[in-house]
């Protein structure tokens, strides 16, 4: 013990805190996961493979988890909604074989009786690779990645006003 500024002071409670700090900034450093470097590229091969259908809303389906609340994202001026769908595409081999759809409608009262859903990848591809990283880029441009693998993967932008696909990107992470 010691006095610093007329009160006492133990030592030990000061290194305890420290090492309690330092452990804690490692814990989080380390639940971060490393930093990873994306590098994305245009692809003018894949910039018009999706394509934008009309379906009826099954009740259903389940919702996947996104960033947004509940799995629901919204674009900036709150006109859209996002979601990303688990379709059922069961085989005699997997019946509960689904397929992860991008979905999006327009916030109306009442509700709107059709929804909007992106296909265009080929079946096996899309049921093999979930989505990830749902977000709008802006109030019209909703943008989505699927990785094929850890190091590789797509990016996709579509424009909700003209249901069409804006650009695709090559994903090398």
């Amino acid at each position: 013990m010691t006095r610093r500024n007329g009160k006492l002071l133990d030592w030990r409670a000061c290194f305890f805190g420290g090492a309690l700090a330092w452990t804690f900034s490692l814990t989080w450093a380390a639940a971060r996961g490393p930093a990873i470097q994306t590098r994305a590229e245009l692809n003018g091969d894949s910039a018009h493979i999706l394509s934008v259908a009309q379906v009826k809303p099954d009740p259903e389906l389940t919702m996947e988890p996104t960033v947004g609340r509940g799995g629901l994202v919204t674009s900036p001026d709150r006109r859209y909604s996002a979601y990303i769908l688990c379709v059922p595409v069961p085989t005699q081999e997997e019946p509960d074989r689904c397929a992860h759809r991008v979905h999006f409608e327009e916030n109306t009262r009442p509700r709107p009786e059709k929804i909007n859903q992106i296909r265009g990848e080929n079946q096996l591809e899309e049921i093999g690779r979930p989505v990830d990283r749902l977000k709008w880029v802006n109030n019209f441009t909703l943008s989505y990645e699927r990785w094929a693998g850890p190091h590789f993967g797509h990016r996709y932008l579509v424009d909700v006003r003209t249901r069409k696909q804006v650009a695709a990107y090559d994903l090398f992470g």
